[in-house]
């Protein structure tokens, strides 16, 4: 009974010692989410994690470093218009701008109060990306509840820097 009792606790200890994500920050609700994402043009940047080989997020490439991106929220369609910067990308690889934009510079998308989700107009029915805004930090997680899609939440991190 004693060992079920010590092996109990340490099943607990390790999952509460998992539980915890570093790389993603604490919501901060005390503004308006849209005043914020507005407020800032958003550079792609490392995020800060634990992990040192964690999949999940997502490691953006030397010539995305210099992207910049902008919210506009409009009455009738949203934005998020992308400044690609001086670097061109050319790694073969596929990096948030392709998935976003479509070789465009902009891209419409509905925001969600209630969830803090965006869905970009050439997404699929079950994807969308949480949003969390921390002052001037964001994290873009990108969800799938397709039930059939095996597919892992990927974290896209960006640092505001005022207009």
């Amino acid at each position: 009974m004693t060992k079920k009792f010590f092996y109990s606790a340490a099943v607990l200890a390790l999952i509460h010692s998992c539980a915890k994500d570093s790389g993603t920050p604490d919501p901060d609700f005390s503004k308006n989410v849209q005043e914020k994402l507005v407020g800032y043009v958003w550079r792609p940047i490392i995020g800060e994690t634990a992990e040192k080989d964690n999949i999940s997020n997502y490691k953006p490439d030397d010539c995305e470093m210099d992207n910049g991106y902008r919210f506009v929220f409009q009455e009738k369609s949203n934005q998020l218009d992308l400044d690609k910067g001086m670097k061109i990308c050319n790694s073969g690889k596929i990096n948030f701008e392709d998935i976003f934009s479509k070789a465009k510079n902009s891209s419409n998308f509905t925001f969600n109060k209630e969830t803090g989700k965006i869905k970009f107009e050439d997404q699929d029915q079950f994807s969308s990306y949480l949003v969390v805004v921390n002052g001037d930090k964001l994290v873009l997680t990108y969800q799938n509840n397709n039930p059939v899609a095996n597919v892992i939440p990927m974290k896209y991190y960006f640092k505001g820097v005022k207009k």
